[in-house]
């Protein structure tokens, strides 16, 4: 610590400067906020399959570098804690019957659902939200698409509504993305 002079009461104390204590850690902060995005994906997952929380999925990388491979591994038990994994391990290759979860460039975790869901009953839900998202977006795209829509729709539901739109092709493709993976169980 850098030198300070002692002053007669806390309450009139100067406050610490910011250069005399190096607070932050920003390579730290960066391999925190990987294994958080690693963290999400997975529990995204385990929601779009409907996986019940009190049961632990395996869950398996990939690394195309060292410096990443050790980074997860690094992490490990924060990350099956906190993503409800009964294991993290590292392999070359997608195991049967997992879903492949991109984290970044250098990074993918394959999830297996395996035993998990029963992907005949995941496939029929998933198609029923499917079609809701379909008409949902027919009847956005057709509002949005009419002559008087511009002049007669306030400006802030004309933003919600593409807003609407955005989201609900995203889910729709992340829905079809569940889908191929649910078709090959």
């Amino acid at each position: 610590h850098g030198k300070r002079e002692r002053a007669p009461s806390i309450c009139v104390a100067k406050y610490p400067e910011q250069e005399e204590y190096l607070w932050r850690n920003v390579e730290l902060e960066l391999q925190v906020d990987f294994a958080q995005k690693l963290i999400h994906k997975i529990r995204s997952a385990r929601s779009d399959y409907n996986i019940p929380r009190n049961s632990k999925t395996e869950a398996f990388f990939r690394a195309s570098d060292d410096s990443t491979r050790e980074l997860v591994n690094n992490f490990g038990s924060f990350i099956t804690l906190l993503s409800s994994c009964s294991s993290l391990k590292s392999v070359d290759g997608p195991p049967d019957g997992s879903a492949i979860l991109p984290i970044s460039d250098k990074c993918e975790v394959f999830l297996v659902l395996k035993g998990m869901i029963d992907p005949l009953k995941e496939i029929q839900k998933l198609e029923k939200k499917k079609e809701f998202l379909v008409q949902s977006i027919s009847k956005l795209e057709t509002a949005m698409s009419s002559k008087d829509y511009e002049a007669k729709v306030p400006e802030e539901i004309r933003f919600v509504n593409q807003e609407k739109l955005v989201q609900n092709k995203g889910e729709l493709d992340k829905l079809a993305e569940a889908l191929e993976v649910l078709a090959k169980l």
